[in-house]
Parts: structure tokens; C-alpha cells; sequence
């Protein structure tokens, strides 16, 4: 996320305006893919990994891309040919998209009222209790405090919970951290990232914070790290804290946390969504059900880096350190209880009711 001048001006430019006609299409096309292939290597922190362990399938597919590049009549046909490219890199993280299309669906604004992303909270009963949050985005951060707050008697109350992230596309750490008090007890154990230093990456970091809702939080957050990273070698690697591996407290726990939490997942978990996931699933009372998360974690903290004709293309700037022991990327994080995929809402819905009958009864039928 970034505040300069080029980015005011593609958003009142719009997605489509910068082609004058569609014969310029094609050279626009090569233009972004060029950008693309040459800045990956050099500023996504698993590019060096990827092209150890599959560089002949990306080269291929760069040639490939080359071909329907020269051949693509419409920004729709380019879009298709540079997100198979980024498909040989890193399956379902990388991306391009266009910024006037961000912005006119954010017409919208997220976090206000009607805004179908909001958490909610649902009684099932005298002991339990449906917390469904379908986002972890910056601007949902404080409609998750607000939420906790104001339902306090409510959760204090319902020894189950079911938190529902399915459908979760992830967003920023400090959202779901008001809920670890009620969901861990003392100190758990973390996995470090570490972040890749050019100049590219510090001038992203430096900038995350500026559009954000959370910009403390956020600079609690990142500043340590942009310290770290201004002092490093480039194309060298920082620890995002002392230890590969370390342990996190929390704070002032509470004294009337749920007894049994059953967290609903599935494909669609991805990014800080499965981040939520490890952390809670150290949790003594915590059970992930459901189906296999994303996979889109190993390589995180997703940056923009603006290209020629208005496309952004968001990359990742860190790698865990967990990786290297388990891989979760293109993988998922697998849930404790595996249950089938629901055709429909109305098995959604089905599901959220077996799982309730689980925690208070024991049983799945």
C-alpha cells in the first residue's frame, strides 16, 4: 500500500483507461510481464527457493507468456496470461489487479454498517455460541474489539464457542489478536518470519503502515523490522525477532474463556487467516474442523509494486522459518476433524449445527 502520486493517479484513472485503443494492448502486456519476470527473482522472498526447485517450469512458462502476450488484444487477455505466469511461480498468492476496479468496488466502505463482512455474533443456545468473522482486513479490526466488548456478559456465559473463518481471505494479525485472551492460556510458541532487504521491500515496509486504521498498532508492528532491514546487506535476510522460534505471552487472559472451541475451516483460510489458525491450535481447548486451509502462508506479507499500465502486482516480502520443517504452501493447514465439503449455504448451515451438537453432546449424529 503506498500514498505516492502514481497511485492517486490510477485510481482516478480507472483499470482500463491507460489503453488508448486495444493495438497498444499487446505492447502494454509485454511491458507488464517484462516488469514482472525481472522483479520477482530480486524482491519475493521465495523466488530464490522457487527457482531452485522448479526454474525450468518457469522459464517455460515465461517463454509461454511471451508468445500470448504478443497476441493479447484486451486487458482481460493480458490478465489472463500474466496470472498463469505467476500461476508457475507460487499457485494462489501472487496476483495482479487493477486499481480502479479496487476502488470502485470499495465504493462501499468496508467496516460500516451493511457491509457484509462485518463479524457477527449468533446465540445457539444456553452453552454455545457462533462468532463468525469473515475477514481479518485492516478495517475490521475494530468492529472485532467492539463485537468482544459489547457481548461480553453473552461470551462469559456460553462455555462453546464456534468461530467461523470459512470464506476468510486474511488481512492483518492485529484484527484477530483481541481474541487470543479468550481463546489461549499464558504463552505459546511462534515461528518467526524473516524479510527480504532491497530496496524495493524497505520502501514497501515503510509505507504499510500509512493506510492502515491501525497505524500504532502497525508501527509497533513493522517499525523494529524496517530498523533491522535499513542496517542489513541487500539481498540478505532479517528475523523479525531474536530467535527463529519464539514465544509469545498473552497479555491479561480471560478469567471466563470458552471451555470448548471448535474453529470452522476451509479452502478458502488463507494468508493471516492461517496464521489465526496455528496460533489458536496451540490452544489446549481449540479444535480446527473442517477442510484444509488455503496454503498461502509460507511466503507472506503481500506488497504492491506498481507496473507500467496500471496493473499492480502484489508479492510476497517474508518467508517463515518454519517452512523449511513444514511446508503449508499449496498444502493447507490440515483441520483436526475433516469433514466433507458442503454442496450449498444450506449445508454450510448444516455443518455449523453438527459442530454445535459435537461440543455439547459428544457426538456427531
Amino acid at each position: 500500500m503506498r500514498t505516492e502520486s502514481w497511485l492517486l493517479a490510477l485510481l482516478l484513472a480507472g483499470p482500463l483507461a491507460v489503453y488508448a485503443s486495444n493495438s497498444d494492448a499487446d505492447a502494454r502486456c509485454r511491458a507488464d510481464l517484462d516488469d514482472i519476470a525481472a522483479f520477482l527473482p530480486l524482491n519475493d522472498a521465495g523466488a530464490r527457493d522457487h527457482l531452485v526447485s522448479h526454474g525450468d517450469r518457469i522459464e517455460r512458462a515465461l517463454r509461454q507468456a511471451r508468445e500470448d502476450a504478443a497476441r493479447a488484444a484486451d486487458p482481460g487477455a493480458c490478465d489472463a496470461v500474466l496470472h498463469a505466469y505467476l500461476e508457475a511461480w507460487r499457485p494462489g498468492h501472487l496476483s495482479v489487479s487493477h486499481l480502479g476496479a479496487v476502488t470502485a468496488a470499495a465504493q462501499v466502505r468496508a467496516g460500516t454498517a451493511g457491509d457484509p463482512r462485518l463479524p457477527t455474533l449468533a446465540m445457539l443456545g444456553k452453552d454455545s455460541v457462533l462468532l463468525t468473522i469473515p475477514s481479518f482486513k485492516d478495517p475490521y479490526a475494530a468492529a472485532v474489539r467492539t463485537l468482544l466488548t459489547d457481548h461480553r456478559a453473552q461470551l462469559e456465559t456460553h462455555r462453546n464457542w464456534i468461530i467461523d473463518v470459512r470464506d476468510n481471505g486474511g488481512g492483518a494479525d492485529l484484527t484477530y489478536a483481541p481474541l487470543l485472551p479468550w481463546l489461549l492460556d499464558g504463552s505459546y510458541s511462534v515461528h518467526r518470519t524473516e524479510f527480504l532487504v532491497t530496496p524495493a521491500n524497505l520502501k514497501a515496509q515503510e509505507d504499510i503502515c500509512r493506510l492502515t486504521s491501525e497505524q500504532k498498532a502497525c508501527m509497533e508492528m513493522i517499525g523494529p523490522i524496517v530498523a533491522k532491514m535499513r542496517a542489513a546487506p541487500n539481498a540478505s535476510f532479517v528475523l523479525s525477532g531474536d530467535a527463529r522460534v519464539g514465544v509469545e505471552t498473552i497479555g491479561k487472559r480471560e478469567a471466563k474463556a470458552p471451555a470448548k472451541v471448535a474453529v470452522l475451516v476451509d479452502r478458502d483460510c488463507g494468508g493471516t487467516c492461517e496464521q489465526f489458525l496455528l496460533t489458536v491450535r496451540t490452544g489446549f481447548r481449540v479444535k480446527l474442523v473442517g477442510r484444509p486451509s488455503a496454503g498461502v502462508i509460507d511466503v507472506a506479507n503481500m506488497r504492491p509494486h506498481p507496473l507500467s499500465s496500471g496493473r499492480v502486482l502484489k508479492y510476497g516480502t517474508s518467508r517463515s522459518t518454519r517452512a523449511s520443517d513444514l511446508r503449508i504452501d499449496t498444502i493447507g493447514i490440515q483441520p483436526d476433524i475433516l469433514l466433507p465439503r458442503p454442496a450449498d449455504e444450506a449445508g454450510k448451515r448444516a455443518e455449523t449445527a453438527q459442530v454445535q451438537r459435537w461440543l455439547e453432546t459428544g457426538s456427531w449424529q
